[in-house]
């Protein structure tokens, strides 16, 4: 197995030339537990009007061997995929939906309630908004595959590397830690794990 010292360089250097992150670091092992535990604080006071908010991509990320913190900037692209799904149970019955083409196409669909302009809402999926107030559904902020992460081949044996975005509480604390208090107007962070 590679050494974590080299595993280091090549995922910083893989890093530095994704589009939209400034800086990147490892993160400490003692701080993947401060991670975890600003989280559960985060999602206890969390309800974004409407429900609880669980970041699932944080604990995922949390489970990985290896922990990267990225400080990004506004040109950083956070996915193609939903940054935030409204769940009932296992099933995705709300979504962040940013492709435009998209967009219009479920504008015409009489089973989708647009929450918010990029928000839909699958009605034939759940009772809205009963389900949330009675909190049988909730937020999730999940974890995306981080195919910006580009390794060359045979380099990095990994299973996957993945991403997960902070919480405002989380966020403050790794700018603080690793980044001098960096607080540029759009600017954000994002935790990168890698899977042996």
């Amino acid at each position: 197995m590679l050494e974590r010292e080299k595993a280091d360089e090549l995922v910083l250097e893989a890093l530095k030339r994704v589009k939209g992150i400034t800086k990147a670091k490892p993160l400490a092992d003692e701080d993947r537990r401060k991670v975890v535990d600003l989280e559960h604080e985060a999602e206890a006071k969390s309800l974004m009007g409407l429900g609880k908010v669980v970041n699932a991509g944080i604990r995922e990320v949390a489970k990985c061997d290896w922990i990267y913190v990225a400080l990004t900037d506004m040109d950083f692209v956070w996915s193609c995929r939903s940054n935030l799904v409204m769940k009932k149970g296992d099933d995705v019955v709300g979504e962040e939906v940013t492709d435009k083409e998209t967009i219009s196409r479920l504008a015409g669909n009489k089973n989708v309630w647009f929450m918010h302009k990029n928000f839909v809402v699958y009605k034939d999926k759940v009772s809205f908004p009963q389900d949330v107030m009675k909190k049988i559904c909730y937020f999730e902020i999940p974890c995306h595959p981080a195919d910006w992460c580009i390794i060359g081949e045979g380099e990095l044996q990994c299973h996957s590397i993945v991403f997960g975005s902070p919480s405002t509480p989380c966020d403050i604390f790794l700018k603080d830690q690793y980044f001098h208090g960096a607080d540029v107007k759009g600017s954000g962070t994002v935790l990168i794990g890698v899977k042996l």
